[in-house]
């Protein structure tokens, strides 16, 4: 199967790397994703929810992008332009796509830098309505293309 023209693009400078394609990969990435989006919705505090419905969220970043033979680059910012690449593959409604884009921004800060203010509660509200788009949009993306491989 013929990968999209921006992966091709991203490919040629970087920002993804080629990568084994592996259905029974792809398959786990989108049941960690529904573990994590179930896990999120415990009652649990709301740093464990944020995170466990991003990282939830970045598996289904990592099944598109295996499904595409890529994987994210090494470059600054390759998380970013990962999630934004799949995001637009997968519809997200352009809002849904800038606050997903704010919520990696939130994540880095709180992880690498700055863990002050901590995430709110409507930020792993956000983050766990994202989620929750993402693994039905996956498999209809996914879905389109079996028996290409």
């Amino acid at each position: 199967m013929a990968r999209p023209a921006e992966y091709e693009n991203l490919l040629r400078v970087g920002a993804l790397k080629e990568a084994a394609r592996s259905d029974d990969s792809i398959n786990q990435f989108l049941q960690c994703a529904q573990e994590m989006l179930a896990a999120s919705q415990a009652n649990i505090g709301v740093a464990p929810t944020f995170t466990l419905a991003y990282e939830g969220m970045f598996n289904v970043v990592m099944a598109v992008l295996e499904f595409y033979g890529a994987r994210p680059g090494d470059t600054g910012g390759h998380r970013a332009t990962a999630i934004a690449r799949v995001a637009a593959d997968l519809g997200l409604a352009p809002t849904k796509q800038s606050v997903l884009t704010r919520l990696h921004d939130v994540r880095n800060r709180v992880t690498y830098r700055k863990p002050l203010p901590p995430v709110t509660k409507a930020d792993a509200n956000a983050m766990q309505s994202i989620l929750n788009d993402m693994p039905s949009a996956a498999n209809t993306l996914l879905g389109s293309h079996k028996g290409t491989t």
